[in-house]
């Protein structure tokens, strides 16, 4: 009796010792900031308020999903089980997630880009310097400079105001095609692409969303979100076009073909329209649909030209697997942006 309580003791005194010895952490411990370095460029600072300031840490891009930081906590443990998500900037981290994950806390945080895009460091702060008091793990995210590389066929975009709209996003999937694939993310994809090469070119591009969201709200009246979309081009100073961005569906899932279509009393939208839908027949050499006067919300209600863009028909097979292709993406947004280049240079 005497040698099984003795055992007792030890092991309790052991297991005491071992959960004193873990650290915790509560994401009422987590704080962020964006920040300007002294390169005068914006970075996203978070501090992690530790119990220890010897905690081992790893960060690391999830390898699954490569837009997805792991930052893991070693020996710690969050003061409370449940699972808290907290909103980030959305320029360089969209949010932040806490769970433990065995003697650790993993938090996972979801960048609007890849990781390959951004540069980021784990580093513990040196005390003097933390506005969260001792023992501060941060973590800075920051987007690469990107080199521009002007394009003698894109010149004429430098200098001019562009605003790009995704179609759909969050709570709309748009249509899906026969692969299950969402109209939102083709044509958030391509719009990511349009931005990246306008952008090289010397063009502000503003984008009414950079991440799968709802520009509005979720679950918003259709007026809300399309005009919540009219309102970044309307109230961007000196925007001079108004872009959308779809993929077409129809029941038969043989329609295919790339079209555009503009307002029908924007003359300079028309142009607009043609320059980029010959620059695209040219490029994808798919079924030219040609242009069309359409009332659409975005064309019948924005100030500046515009034009809506249905890259193909993702309710078509073929075209489907087209719109989710890398390759086309890429070549349906350097089309678009050849003929975005025309129309400012008047040709």
């Amino acid at each position: 009796m005497l040698k099984k309580t003795s055992l007792f003791l030890v092991l309790a005194i052991f297991l005491f010792q071992a959960v004193c010895l873990a650290g915790s952490f509560s994401p009422d411990d987590f704080r962020y900031s964006v920040l300007r370095s002294s390169s005068v460029t914006n970075y996203l600072h978070m501090e992690f308020r530790l119990s220890d300031k010897n905690t081992k840490y790893t960060l690391q891009v999830n390898p699954e999903n490569k837009r997805e930081l792991f930052l893991t906590i070693s020996d710690t443990k969050l003061k409370h089980n449940n699972l808290k998500q907290t909103a980030l900037d959305g320029e360089f981290a969209d949010k932040i997630s806490f769970k433990d994950d065995g003697a650790n806390i993993r938090a996972v945080i979801s960048l609007p880009y890849d990781a390959d895009q951004a540069d980021y460091k784990a580093y513990m702060v040196d005390n003097n310097k933390s506005k969260s008091g001792n023992n501060v793990l941060a973590v800075d995210i920051s987007k690469k400079e990107v080199q521009k590389s002007v394009s003698p066929s894109l010149q004429a975009v430098a200098g001019h105001v562009i605003v790009i709209d995704p179609g759909h996003g969050g709570s709309d999937s748009g249509a899906v095609g026969p692969d299950g694939i969402m109209e939102k993310n083709v044509t958030l994809a391509v719009a990511q692409k349009v931005y990246n090469i306008l952008v090289n070119n010397g063009a502000t591009v503003i984008m009414t969303r950079t991440t799968d969201r709802d520009v509005y709200a979720p679950n918003a009246s259709a007026v809300d979100e399309l005009q919540a979309r009219v309102n970044v081009g309307e109230f961007t100073r000196g925007t001079d076009i108004f872009l959308s961005i779809h993929a077409n569906s129809f029941s038969s899932p043989s329609a295919n073909g790339t079209g555009t279509y503009y307002y029908q009393y924007s003359p300079q939208g028309e142009r607009l329209a043609s320059l980029m839908q010959e620059e695209m027949i040219n490029a994808n050499g798919l079924t030219d649909r040609g242009t069309a006067a359409a009332n659409f919300y975005v064309l019948k209600h924005t100030s500046m030209p515009s034009a809506l863009i249905e890259l193909a028909f993702i309710s078509n097979y073929q075209e489907e697997q087209l719109l989710n292709s890398d390759d086309f993406q890429e070549t349906m947004a350097e089309a678009i942006c050849r003929g975005i280049s025309r129309y400012f240079q008047g040709s």
